[in-house]
């Protein structure tokens, strides 16, 4: 059997492009708990990936999830989602005891509106594809 690795699936099982974020966006996860803020990584018409620092709790079971991009007011609330996956990532700062996790969300079914915004948010503030990790 060939050896096939995790970047080949994951790319294959995409359907929608995803596009790094050329200016400074958070995505907020939010469940009946607990909320995480994390860097957007990447976004599509799909979904998007963020990382953040671990807290104390994380969210197993998210209910939606709101994107922002810092100092220019876009806000894109209340998009439904599930998550694909959530994982902890090699922290860039090598002396720092912080952990890093990258968490990657798929979109639900979004309304007329939310599909506006976010395809404003792709033109306007995102650059060439991502890498699929």
């Amino acid at each position: 059997m060939e050896n096939i690795d995790r970047k080949t699936i994951k790319a294959e099982k995409r359907k929608l492009k995803r596009f790094k974020t050329k200016n400074l966006s958070f995505a907020l996860l939010k469940s009946s708990f607990y909320e995480e803020l994390g860097e957007i990584v990447d976004i599509g018409k799909g979904g998007l990936a963020f990382q953040y620092l671990v807290g104390e709790d994380r969210i197993k079971e998210p209910v939606e999830l709101d994107i922002m991009l810092a100092g220019n007011g876009v806000h894109i609330k209340k998009i439904p989602c599930k998550t694909i996956s959530d994982f902890e990532i090699t922290n860039e700062i090598y002396f720092s005891s912080l952990k890093m996790r990258r968490h990657s969300i798929k979109f639900g079914e979004l309304d007329n509106n939310q599909i506006s915004e976010l395809d404003y948010f792709i033109k306007q503030h995102t650059i060439g594809g991502a890498q699929t990790n």
